[in-house]
C-alpha cells in the first residue's frame, strides 16, 4: 500500500513539473553568406549562447557547423531555441579546420561575425555581434571580410 502510495506521489509530482516547465520549441536561425573570393574549402561556423569564448574558441560554441562555399556564397539553418546568439565564421581555404593566420595573428583567410560586427586591433566583441532569435526565427546576412 505505502509503494502504491509512493509511486502514485512520484507519478504526480513527475506530471507537475512537466506542466510547469515551459516546452523549448525551435525556430530558424539562418546564416546567409557572401563575398567569398572563391569556392575552395570549407565554411566554418561557431554560434555561441554567451559571451564565453567568442569568438575565437569554436571549444565553447552552443552548436557548429560546416557548409561549402557554391558562387561565392553559403547558407546554415539552424534549429534554435529562442534567445540570444552571437556567431564565427571562418573561411577555412585549404580545409585545416582553423583559421590560418600570419605569425602576428592577422588571419589569411576569410572571417566575419554576426551583425557584421567588427574588431578594432582584434576580434569584434560580443556586445556587438549578438543577437535576439524570436519564436520566428532570424536571418542574418552577413559579408564575408578578408584582410
Amino acid at each position: 500500500m505505502l509503494a502504491q502510495s509512493l509511486n502514485t506521489f512520484i507519478l504526480a509530482l513527475t506530471a507537475a513539473l512537466a506542466a510547469a516547465a515551459p516546452a523549448e520549441t525551435d525556430a530558424e536561425l539562418s546564416i546567409r553568406m557572401s563575398g567569398f573570393r572563391n569556392d575552395d574549402g570549407q565554411v566554418l561556423i561557431a554560434v555561441f549562447r554567451g559571451e564565453a569564448g567568442f569568438p575565437g574558441d569554436p571549444g565553447k560554441a552552443w552548436k557548429t557547423a560546416v557548409t561549402r562555399v557554391a558562387r561565392g556564397q553559403a547558407r546554415v539553418d539552424l534549429a534554435v531555441p529562442a534567445g540570444e546568439y552571437a556567431f564565427a565564421i571562418v573561411h577555412d581555404e585549404n580545409g585545416n579546420n582553423k583559421m590560418d593566420t600570419t605569425w602576428v595573428g592577422i588571419p589569411k583567410e576569410g572571417y566575419a561575425a554576426s551583425n557584421n560586427a567588427k574588431g578594432r586591433f582584434g576580434p569584434p566583441k560580443y556586445r556587438d555581434a549578438k543577437f535576439s532569435v524570436g519564436a520566428d526565427g532570424a536571418i542574418q546576412r552577413i559579408v564575408i571580410q578578408y584582410f
